[in-house]
This record gives C-alpha cells, structure tokens and sequence, in this order.
C-alpha cells in the first residue's frame, strides 16, 4: 500500500516538474496545444534593402527556422553579401553560443540584451543585422521575412544562381503552420486531444502536397520554378526520419508512403551546396540531448546517416 503512495505521488511530481520544463521549451495555449512565439517582425519589410557588405546572419545547425535562412544563402551564392555566423546549442545552459566572443558577447541572450538594451525581446534565431554607423541594426528575427530579404539581393551576373520565386500565400500557410509547426505540435502536445489534433492537421497537409505532385509539370511544388514553398518544406521532410518520427511522435504514416514528397526530397537534397546545409550528426545531439522534457535519458537512437537514407531511396 505505501508503494502506490509513493508510486502516485512520483507521478504527481514528475508532471508537474515536466509541465514547468515544457512552458519554457514550449508555450501551450488552455488546451494543451503548442503555440510558437513569434520573433520580430516589420511592417515594411519591402522598404528594407541589404546592399552594403557589414551584414550578417546569426544561425544554428540544427534549427529548421535557420536552416531555411541557409538554404536561400546557398542557392544564391550570398557569400560576397552576408557573413554567416554558427552558433553552438549549449545543452547545459539551454542557450546558444557563440563559438568566440562575438561583439563582446558570449551568447545570443547577451547580444539581444546589447542590442535591444531595455526593450529585450525572445533570443531567437535566425537572425539577421547589419552594421550602420557603428550601430548594431536588427533587419529580423523572423525566418519568412529573412529569406524573403536575402532573396531579393542581387549578385553579380557572372554567378550562376536559382531564381526562387513566390508561391500562393495559402499553400504557404499550410506548410508553415501544419507541416514545419505541425511536428512541433505534435512533439509538445500537452495530452493525447492536442496531439492526436496536431498528428490530423499534419498527415492531411502532407497528404494535399503529395498529390498536388500529381498535377504538376515539373520537379517542384508548385511545377517548374523553385518557390518558397520548396525553401519551407525541406527542412522539415530532411529532418524526418532522423528526428521528427521518433523524438516527436510522428507516426501516423511513414514519410516513405509519400512517394511523390521523397522523390521531391531527393531531388532538391542533390541541388548545388545543399547538403552543405545539412548537418545530421548535430541534429541528433541538439535534439535528443537539448529537449530534455521529450528524451529525459538524453539517449541518441542508433539511426543511420544522412546519406545512407538519401541512397536508399
């Protein structure tokens, strides 16, 4: 009898220990549903131009929100225009780091506190800044906006780069929120509603881009053109096997029944420099190490690299 006690009271504790660590990894609205910050975002964002040489984008390896920001640097050769900076996801202190002081900062939270001064925002990434006049200024915190902005850099015309072209705003929307926010909300569900909820929303996304194929001529989403549709939608499908099936529960279907996404997925993996945007091995330690709340034995499942389930394909 006094084992159940302590049985039941352990279980008591341990929920409401996970629930304080998950309202800081993942805010939830009454419901139990996860709810993503935003970052910063500006009203005019078209009157922003990126034209001088003391720009640089703060990213993280393992961040699909930098990692869209990354692909748009790649496939437009911005290495002349944008400097890239890494920063390293301190498991311990749950916080990013930078690899040497930059700017007199040991991490992100110190250099939004720098920069922002009193009006300290959320220390995300990405994030993209410039040098003017010996002043730090934030052009945005916001992945959508950031690669909207690096697309519109122009480079010289000797440099073979793809054009990137816009999309229907609506399909963006579905892949933004239910596909790259869906396996978030679905990974820090609060209950089994709220999850079941995310998983729905996600596999019917999925299932409206995979037959959106059918009908196209062409090798991308939305046919011939590479669009911000194909910039939102690899990062997550890369990620799958590797992080989001396991870590965040997304089982309703395999990514494998979606012949026409894994066809897409390969075909935009072998693209120029994208690989080098990929880093597999980082994924793994970042994502079952740093969410704690998710994985609280901090064990990495033995799962193969990047490149063996590319070939196997």
């Amino acid at each position: 009898m006094q084992n159940k006690y302590i049985i039941n009271f352990s279980k008591k504790f341990w929920f409401w220990f996970w629930t304080k660590l998950m309202n800081g990894f993942a805010p939830s609205d009454v419901q139990g549903n996860y709810k993503r910050p935003k970052g910063i975002t500006r009203n005019k964002i078209h009157d922003i131009e990126i034209n001088n040489e003391n720009t640089c984008l703060l990213v993280g390896n393992s961040c699909p929100w930098c990692h869209r920001t990354l692909l748009v640097y790649k496939l437009k050769n911005l290495s002349k225009k944008v400097k890239v900076i890494f920063l390293e996801a301190d498991i311990n202190s749950g916080q990013w780091i930078f690899s040497e002081n930059f700017e007199g900062c040991r991490n992100l939270y110190q250099f939004y506190k720098k920069v922002q001064k009193h009006n300290l925002l959320r220390s995300t990434l990405p994030l993209l800044f410039n040098f003017q006049s010996g002043q730090i200024n934030i052009l945005s915190n916001e992945s959508s906006e950031i690669v909207e902005l690096l697309n519109r850099i122009k480079t010289a015309t000797s440099q073979k780069t793809l054009q990137i072209s816009d999309c229907d705003q609506d399909l963006l929307k579905i892949i933004h929120s239910d596909i790259n926010d869906g396996v978030y909300k679905c990974g820090f569900a609060r209950n089994q509603r709220s999850y079941e909820k995310a998983s729905k929303s996600l596999f019917e996304a999925l299932n409206k881009i995979e037959k959106k194929f059918d009908k196209n001529i062409g090798n991308w989403i939305c046919g011939e053109e590479l669009t911000y549709a194909d910039i939102y939608l690899f990062p997550t499908v890369i990620r799958w096997e590797l992080i989001y099936r396991h870590l965040f529960k997304c089982t309703e279907q395999e990514i494998s029944d979606f012949k026409n996404i894994t066809k897409w997925r390969l075909k935009f993996f072998e693209l120029s420099n994208v690989s080098e945007t990929c880093f597999d091995s980082e994924w793994k330690k970042d994502y079952y190490k740093a969410l704690f709340p998710l994985n609280p034995n901090q064990i990495i499942p033995i799962l193969p690299s990047l490149k063996e389930i590319m070939q196997s394909l």
